[in-house]
């Protein structure tokens, strides 16, 4: 209790921040900063490791243990699921106005997930991202306690939460071969998404040998048959464009594409999308942004955070370490984008096949320009508070 008596009187939050935590009691609100940093500075998400850099954190080596320290971290992750649900939403609205969206409305979304194991537990992390500025920033998550892929059920309660807190209408859904289903693809339209994904090979080929044209003008080759689509697929003119075919599923209207895999992999040599869009280089063109959500998963664990060091099995207190780690994303995303606001040529480099790519990710740069800043507590609240100064969350966010 004196420590938290202490941390309340020696960090006072400025309104910038106390906005976003009205229903909150200022010491846990002032703990979650603590927790923040701590897992910054320490690169862990491992509550052993964390203890070890509160001493710093605070400037208070000489009065506290790590085992004081360690309990303190303990304590604040077994507050009630409803409470962790609001330090989450608040999270995701403070990281928004962090990343200065204003107005503008993203236009993709990523859905995948990422699992591992702690003991007995199965972690599978199903998780919702936005596209922004060419990185993924997830939005919405579950943790769906179990190995293997994800179901309708479950990506249908995902998304419906993901609708109230965000307004997701018009925006374009990437995802890869394990998100499949005809139920799926329709709740997809009836609410407002459209949807490329990624098909195995001759899943719904049914679909493609037995239909005829759906009516309209943007198709040439309606007669296709699925055969027939791989092998013009597979000609060297057809790389850029793919083959498609409309076809209807459940009464509504999709586009089926086979397209020559640039990377000429030997044992995939096609790829096969299903979208509820129509033209077919718009399909192509906009698939591979899927991988942004890829490396975001890569600077949440191996990159940066270490997100698999985590020591809980309670799915509730692995959600809120998510909220967290995905808000420190957020501000290392942000100060990247500072960094690099204006591009040189040394901040690129260029492989033998001519391909460009930055030397340091977004994120990386970002990172390192962040260790220097967060020195302990005070910096850390000193730095949020001006970097939240006049910004709002976007007018589509509704989390808080």
């Amino acid at each position: 209790m004196k420590l938290q008596n202490k941390i309340k009187m020696s960090l006072p939050l400025g309104h910038e921040i106390t906005t976003f935590f009205k229903s909150h009691p200022e010491h846990v609100v002032n703990n979650l900063w603590v927790v923040t940093q701590g897992i910054f500075s320490a690169k862990s998400t491992n509550l052993n490791r964390v203890k070890d850099e509160l001493g710093q954190i605070l400037g208070n080596q000489s009065e506290t243990k790590p085992e004081s320290n360690y309990k303190r971290l303990i304590r604040f992750f077994q507050l009630p699921d409803a409470d962790k649900h609001c330090l989450t939403k608040s999270l995701l609205c403070i990281g928004f106005c962090v990343l200065g969206l204003k107005g503008r409305k993203p236009r993709y979304l990523t859905l995948d997930g990422t699992s591992w194991e702690y003991g007995a537990k199965k972690i599978h992390l199903l998780t919702l991202g936005v596209v922004i500025r060419g990185v993924s920033i997830p939005i919405c998550w579950e943790d769906l306690d179990k190995k293997g892929a994800s179901n309708y059920s479950e990506r249908k309660a995902l998304l419906n939460r993901a609708c109230r807190w965000y307004n997701l209408r018009g925006m374009i859904l990437l995802a890869d071969r394990e998100y499949l289903g005809e139920k799926w693809f329709k709740y997809l339209k009836c609410n407002g998404l459209d949807f490329v994904i990624r098909l195995k090979r001759h899943v719904y080929r049914e679909y493609v040998d037995t239909q005829r044209s759906v009516t309209g003008k943007e198709f040439k080759h309606q007669k296709w048959r699925y055969s027939g689509m791989e092998k013009e697929a597979a000609k060297s003119h057809y790389k850029t464009t793919g083959v498609a075919k409309q076809i209807r599923i459940l009464d509504e209207k999709y586009t089926f594409v086979v397209f020559k895999n640039p990377k000429d992999d030997p044992k995939e040599p096609l790829v096969y999308f299903l979208s509820s869009l129509s033209q077919k280089r718009k399909i192509v063109k906009f698939y591979p942004i899927r991988w942004k959500i890829e490396c975001c998963f890569k600077h949440l664990k191996s990159n940066g955070f270490n997100l698999e060091d985590l020591n809980f099995k309670n799915s509730g207190k692995i959600k809120l370490m998510m909220a967290i780690v995905s808000f420190l994303y957020v501000l290392c995303i942000h100060q990247g984008l500072i960094a690099y606001a204006t591009f040189k040529k040394s901040d690129f480099k260029k492989y033998r096949n001519g391909t460009t790519t930055l030397a340091v990710s977004i994120f990386r740069k970002g990172k390192a320009l962040l260790t220097g800043l967060f020195h302990h507590l005070k910096s850390f609240v000193r730095f949020l508070s001006a970097v939240l100064k006049r910004k709002k969350p976007p007018n589509w966010v509704h989390v808080q």
